[in-house]
């Protein structure tokens, strides 16, 4: 197991769990995803601890995708390497571009820990370095009670 299969199994998770979310399919999305799941922003941490926890915050990063009206989510995997044969981890870009073409905001970083199940690689924990208004910051922070739609 090199860096390179690494990155690999990185990025083709990322190219396939993007394509469900923007494609609006939750039960792919959910497909994706392991539990218990952290997700991070410097905001503050989520942990689903089950499929309907789970099921609510995909839902919630959909639609608020819908309603920036994002059309192509574009991560790429600029490192990773194995924990061990079951654990991956990487790091990666993440751009939004808009319905217009339009980049809907900065590029931001992230960090992935993904774990093998059920032969799928699915996320177990979700570090994104992200603005306040950023989608994903936006959907925890609504999750934690932190703000309003």
């Amino acid at each position: 197991m090199t860096e390179e299969d690494a990155q690999s199994i990185v990025q083709t998770y990322l190219d396939r769990q993007g394509d469900a979310t923007i494609s609006g399919d939750l039960e792919a999305t959910l497909g994706w995803c392991d539990l218990p799941c952290t997700l991070q922003t410097p905001q503050g941490v989520v942990v689903a601890r089950n499929e309907a926890e789970m099921r609510a915050i995909c839902q919630m990063f959909i639609d608020r995708l819908k309603m920036k009206r994002v059309t192509l989510m574009v991560r790429n995997c600029v490192e990773a390497g194995f924990h061990d044969a079951d654990t991956v981890w990487g790091h990666y870009h993440t751009r939004y571009v808009a319905a217009d073409n339009v980049l809907s905001e900065e590029p931001y970083r992230a960090q992935v820990t993904l774990r093998r199940r059920d032969d799928r690689w699915k996320i177990s924990e979700m570090r994104f370095a992200v603005q306040d208004q950023s989608p994903i910051s936006e959907t925890l922070a609504h999750w934690r009670g932190g703000k309003d739609d």
